[in-house]
């Protein structure tokens, strides 16, 4: 059984990426979304398909990993977001280890073994609607599903865990706990909306950031404790000099205009090392149909915004895309950086 006072397993591809992202000189790019493209060539998320890519449509899915890692990713997430025992039902287990096969398939066959890593994407958002994206599980039979997933993720052969959409305390907690009885390194991926309020006489318009899935959480209610949490474990257990395994937090599936207020609410409530941003074009969900509108945001805008996020905050040296956005998005920041 894994202990706390193992080291962290990071592999030598992965300690050769914090090396350039700490340098503070590189931009290094992470892939975009797996389901919109998967989508896009038709193993859609209405057919039912799309969840079951990395068994039913093995190759659909090795291509998509390709094309990102062929754009200019360095980082590529596995096709396991929002999975777990629950939701998968007896399948769970071949469905994780097949997304996690299609992602080293597809950097066997672009020969960059040594060079891109494989992110576990772990996510409690159950897509269910508005306000609805919480399991539906308790919270116990929950976290044991999740540790459940982490195990097979680590053994399966990611590099790093991806904590996405995350920021809701009660489902958060036990995915960070879990992975850090991994003593895998993890990056979080906190998620949150913002809703203009009107406040005072004169009706003032103050921004009010709140927790993605959780629209009664104030983002600032909700950081500072998970950041600690991450950094510091249960019972303080990595306080002093200790490795939790934490090394990149930021923000993702966040419209553009919130992403950058996430990123200065996660530096203000207790992070200052290395972070992430990547954003979301999603403009409707319907859940009975698993079908989403997108706002087609040009590839200039999208790179535009990525760039102005590395230039305000010089520790955002991870950018990527998110659910409505395609390789072809990845591909032109890519370019814009000078790659």
């Amino acid at each position: 059984m894994t202990t706390i006072a193992e080291p962290i397993k990071r592999s030598h591809r992965y300690q050769n990426l914090l090396t350039d992202l700490k340098s503070g000189n590189k931009t290094i790019l992470l892939d975009g979304p797996i389901s919109t493209e998967l989508d896009a060539r038709g193993v859609t998320m209405s057919s039912g398909k799309g969840r079951r890519a990395s068994i039913d449509n093995r190759e659909a899915l090795i291509q998509v990993h390709m094309d990102y890692i062929k754009a200019g990713a360095r980082i590529i997430t596995t096709h396991t977001f929002g999975g777990n025992r629950d939701r998968l039902g007896q399948d769970f287990e071949e469905l994780t280890r097949g997304a996690v096969e299609c992602a080293m398939e597809a950097r066997r066959r672009t020969e960059t073994e040594d060079s891109v890593i494989i992110a576990g994407s772990i996510a409690y958002h159950t897509a269910q609607g508005p306000n609805n994206y919480d399991p539906k599980q308790d919270p116990e039979s929950w976290e044991s599903d999740i540790n459940d997933l982490v195990e097979l993720l680590k053994i399966s052969g990611v590099d790093v865990m991806l904590l996405e959409m995350v920021g809701g305390p009660t489902f958060t907690v036990p995915i960070i706990r879990a992975v850090q009885s991994s003593r895998m390194p993890f990056w979080v991926g906190f998620s949150a909306t913002d809703t203009d309020r009107t406040v005072g006489r004169i009706g003032r318009h103050e921004s009010d950031l709140r927790v993605y899935d959780n629209p009664g959480t104030p983002v600032d209610d909700a950081l500072p404790d998970l950041i600690r949490f991450a950094i510091e474990g249960e019972k303080e257990t990595f306080k002093n000099d200790g490795d939790s395994g934490v090394d990149i937090i930021g923000a993702m599936h966040c419209k553009p205009d919130a992403l950058g207020k996430v990123l200065q609410a996660i530096q203000t409530h207790g992070w200052n090392g290395l972070m992430m941003a990547y954003p979301d074009d999603v403009r409707e969900w319907d859940p009975s149909i698993s079908k989403v509108v997108t706002g087609n945001d040009p590839v200039n805008v999208f790179s535009d915004h990525c760039l102005g996020w590395r230039r305000d905050f010089p520790k955002c040296t991870i950018l990527g895309a998110c659910c409505g956005f395609s390789v072809k998005h990845i591909a032109a920041l890519n370019q814009s950086i000078g790659g």
